[in-house]
């Protein structure tokens, strides 16, 4: 990046004295979650609670808000999240309450069309477009930054401004193809720094929204295919690789769905699709190449369909599809078509839900396509990048790529297996990946919420022994020793309370007092053992006021 003469600061960009660029201030303290709970009875999952939890731990300064949806919710679970939200530390925002300080009409229709997809979601309302949408409005955005659940972030490392040489911040990563680049953008990450000179770009992104949630459509496909075609043997490879990966497929697949008798709309066409996928006769039906075609006739071309993708490349890059596909071709029709139902739906939902609201949707407004020449990506679209910043090591997505990167970097990401780089927890079998790895948790929950106040006892118990032998101990020097371990350890023991609770942020207040003092051995590990049972006292939100209840039988 060109060395910029020297700054001042007005508002919130910075402007050179030679006047060649604007730079922008970009505050990564502050930040945006948005969940939207597809269970009533319970605010948020374990292990997002988890993740949320850690965030805070890892950013103790930053500001966090948590946007939710109270009509997805019983008011005891709104109770019990701003509960949470009040124990570590996070703003909570109700999304159904954003309405007045929409500040455009296309926020105004982006928010109703919100509402559609929550009021609508046992008819083809998805909480993934819901969620979509609400980061691009201005109520959410001007909040922070936003990032997925699955996307860790750690700022400890960064200042409290950035500059940028662009009002806006995404995700975005490239494949270098000779001259060209790949564009690679992800909605996993939003930053809006100045809303007024990023108005342009935003109207584009809402207006585009807009279109695809009115009408689907999709050129992503054909666009790809023109530009990969016309070069080299290495980019006609990769096409062909693409066409073997499922989402590609489907993408090409979802514009040729056609709604009996109605709107084409994105919401219209996800509820064709949840009925034709969840009905036998229906999904039947729908994969007919002619009425003629009988329901045999159709399974014994599918099963065809399905055994030409037993390809060198399918087995290469995408082992644990081949296994699935092979092993389901050897089982009988009504388990074929089962399996074939499930894997359709959740391709199909996947495409449409990415070219309406997602990464490919974002990609076509702001950039008006997704392969250009070297010069335009490094000039005009590499600076809307984190990585542009070297900020992909606080913001770490695991769903995206390098600029630059090579063709063998792309092929090993578009050959990771289902939920290897993000929870995609909208789509069923990302549902069902998550409650597995839910499970588990809750299990060590209810573990540590047995043994956890046993632990703090006995620990407690016996640095009160050990302090008893020290003060039996008299000599001159311990005397004269104003910062004794004795002392210390008498210290880490008064965070133990009357109440039968060990105080977390006191026992963080002591540990700063006494960390540059001489610590003994006996206290160093005690300290470490506390900090750990502390620590997972906290993640697994087992604390009250940040204090844990301890085992009063065991207390004398």
């Amino acid at each position: 990046m060109k060395k910029l003469e020297p700054v001042f600061i007005f508002g919130n960009f910075i402007e050179t004295n030679n006047k060649e660029k604007k730079m922008y201030q970009y505050n990564p303290k502050l930040h945006v979650k948005i969940w939207l709970s597809n269970n009533p009875s319970i605010f948020m999952n374990l292990e997002n609670q988890i993740r949320l939890i850690e965030m805070r731990e890892r950013n103790p300064n930053d500001i966090i808000h948590l946007v939710y949806e109270s009509t997805l919710l019983t008011q005891s679970s709104i109770t019990a999240l701003h509960e949470f939200c009040r124990e570590h530390n996070i703003v909570p925002i109700n999304a159904n309450f954003i309405q007045d300080s929409l500040h455009s009409e296309n926020e105004k229709i982006l928010f109703n069309f919100y509402k559609d997809e929550i009021s609508h979601l046992n008819t083809g309302g998805n909480l993934a477009v819901a969620s979509d949408i609400l980061r691009w409005l201005s109520p959410v955005f001007k909040k922070g930054t936003y990032t997925d659940f699955d996307f860790p972030v750690d700022t400890s490392q960064l200042p409290e401004f950035i500059p940028t040489e662009t009002p806006i911040l995404l995700n975005i990563g490239s494949l270098k193809l000779g001259k060209k680049e790949f564009i690679l953008a992800n909605n996993d990450f939003v930053a809006v720094i100045d809303a007024i000179a990023a108005k342009n770009a935003i109207d584009r992104v809402q207006n585009g929204l807009i279109a695809r949630l009115s009408h689907y459509d999709t050129d992503f496909i054909e666009r790809t295919e023109k530009e990969l075609n016309q070069d080299s043997f290495i980019n006609r490879y990769l096409l062909k690789f693409m066409k073997n990966r499922s989402e590609s497929l489907y993408i090409a697949k979802s514009k040729e769905i056609i709604p009996p008798n109605t709107p084409s709309s994105s919401l219209r066409i996800r509820t064709y699709i949840g009925e034709v996928m969840t009905d036998k006769n229906k999904f039947l039906n729908f994969n007919k190449m002619s009425p003629q075609e009988t329901h045999q006739e159709v399974i014994k071309r599918l099963r065809k369909e399905q055994q030409a993708q037993l390809n060198f490349i399918k087995y290469l890059f995408f082992s644990q599809e081949y296994s699935v596909i092979k092993r389901t071709l050897e089982t009988d029709d009504e388990k074929f078509l089962t399996y074939l139902m499930k894997k359709e739906h959740d391709l199909y939902l996947k495409s449409i839900v990415v070219c309406t609201t997602g990464p490919i949707q974002i990609s076509n407004a702001l950039f008006n396509g997704y392969v250009v020449d070297t010069n335009r990506f490094i000039n005009e679209i590499q600076p809307h990048s984190f990585n542009h910043y070297g900020l992909q090591s606080a913001f770490r997505s695991q769903n995206s790529i390098p600029l630059h990167e090579n063709v063998l970097g792309m092929l090993k990401f578009l050959g990771v297996d289902e939920g290897e780089l993000n929870d995609s927890s909208w789509l069923d079998s990302g549902q069902k990946l998550q409650a597995s790895r839910t499970k588990l948790l809750a299990a060590r929950q209810k573990e540590l919420a047995s043994t956890l106040p046993v632990s703090f006892s006995m620990i407690k118990s016996d640095a009160e022994q050990y302090l008893n032998k020290m003060m039996q101990v008299s000599s001159q020097s311990y005397l004269n020793n104003e910062y004794s371990n004795a002392e210390n350890l008498a210290l880490i023991l008064n965070c133990f309370n009357n109440e039968n609770e060990f105080n977390i942020p006191e026992f963080k207040k002591v540990i700063l007092s006494i960390s540059k003092n001489k610590i003994d051995g006996y206290t160093q590990k005690l300290i470490d053992n506390l900090q750990s049972l502390c620590h997972e006292a906290i993640i697994f939100n087992l604390t009250k006021d940040r204090k844990i209840k301890i085992d009063s039988l065991l207390v004398d």
